[in-house]
């Protein structure tokens, strides 16, 4: 069980906010419905693939937080 280490907070922090501005600028540009299908396609692929990262990166911030809170209660 892979979780993630309390010294790469800061990393993890700046990767989780750079995935989260690309689905921003994502849903803007889609939003936006001036995009050619095509590229919404390819839009919406890459924003589906950083949504996952996102997911996958939170999870093991929890899995930090719950090996963290339960070494405490030891």
């Amino acid at each position: 069980m892979y979780a993630l280490p309390i010294s790469k907070l800061g990393e993890w922090i700046m990767n989780f906010e750079n995935s989260v501005k690309k689905v921003d600028e994502i849903i803007s540009k889609l939003s936006a419905g001036d995009v050619p299908l095509d590229e919404a396609i390819e839009l919406y692929k890459t924003g589906a693939k950083e949504l996952a990262d996102c997911k996958k990166q939170l999870d093991e911030a929890e899995k930090a937080v719950m090996k963290v809170t339960c070494a405490e209660d030891l």
